[in-house]
């Protein structure tokens, strides 16, 4: 049976993440580069739920972030969609640590999400600069892990309260 009201609570968190992500933290940015709160979500889903909800909510989120950006479309959706799947599934075999779980997933998917982009980027023809990728690549780490513990606590409470109001 589907719940409405789980669907527009969860709802409303992407969308509140979101809006964070586009208009509050590129204040904050370092070397043009602020925290993917999408993905960050996507991570935590996944390990939350697992791997087939992992990929729905990237396929989500992916589509929010390509559909609002100027990149070309389909990147995050296919980025977003093999990290959420691949973390959910790697989620079923370690212990899951609410500290430092959420944090080195986070750090793979990070280094993963810039790989996939890359190779897309590198198959339509655009070439591109290791030293850009290292100096984008490593803030993007910092942030996304600062911010991986917070999301991951905030999605869990929210699905430990949305499981007690059944």
């Amino acid at each position: 049976m589907i719940s409405y009201r789980r669907i527009f609570f969860w709802l409303a968190f992407v969308i509140a993440l979101f809006v964070l992500q586009t208009s509050f933290f590129p204040v904050f940015s370092w070397n043009g580069v602020s925290v993917n709160l999408m993905l960050v979500l996507t991570v935590s889903w996944s390990l939350l739920y697992g791997a087939r909800r992992g990929a729905f909510l990237g396929f989500m989120t992916g589509l929010l972030q390509d559909l609002t950006t100027g990149m070309f479309f389909g990147m995050d959706v296919f980025a977003l969609t093999i990290i959420g799947y691949a973390t959910g599934a790697f989620s079923r075999n370690v212990f899951k640590d609410p500290v430092f779980l959420p944090a080195m997933a986070t750090m793979w998917a990070t280094a993963a999400h810039y790989f996939f982009v890359l190779v897309l980027m590198l198959l339509l023809g655009y070439g591109f600069s290791l030293l850009y990728v290292v100096k984008t690549l490593l803030p993007a780490l910092c942030w996304n892990v600062l911010f991986a513990y917070p999301v991951y606590r905030a999605a869990s409470r929210m699905q430990s309260w949305l499981g007690r109001r059944k």
